[in-house]
């Protein structure tokens, strides 16, 4: 009897390489991180710099929730996509939040090259900038 493993290789290396930050969330919270994830290159010489206009535009996100949606195999009605991409979109906010958290923490408890702090920054900034978008409340000046 031989095992074959019908998952590829680099896929469960890719999974075993981020496993110290699995958890259990929400899949709300898993699309709305991959998306603010976009404004990220980790290849560069700069990697803690994030470019918000690599945010994937409505139409990109709503062809995500689209195929996301389809994959149970019903095709999902716009109202259905427009109404789970809303709630996505609010959880980009957790996303910051905890990312932002994480810089700080990883700033006293990493000895990586990687500048955490103006990686929190960036976040926390991301995260007061949509918050009066998504919520519809708390306009902050900032002051």
């Amino acid at each position: 009897m031989s095992f074959q493993l019908s998952i590829p290789l680099f896929l469960i290396l890719t999974f075993l390489q981020d496993y110290e930050y699995a958890c259990y969330n929400p899949f709300m919270f898993d699309i709305a991180n991959h998306f603010c994830e976009m404004a990220a290159d980790y290849h560069t010489e700069t990697p803690h710099v994030l470019d918000y206009s690599k945010y994937p535009d409505l139409e990109e996100r709503r062809r995500f929730m689209h195929v996301y949606l389809s994959s149970s195999g019903n095709q999902p009605v716009n109202s259905e996509v427009d109404k789970m991409l809303e709630e996505v979109e609010k959880y980009t906010l957790a996303s910051h939040l905890m990312w932002g958290l994480w810089g700080v923490i990883s700033e006293h408890v990493n000895e990586i090259d990687f500048d955490y702090m103006e990686y929190a920054k960036q976040r926390f900034e991301e995260y007061w900038l949509q918050k009066p978008k998504l919520l519809g409340c708390c306009n902050v000046t900032g002051n």
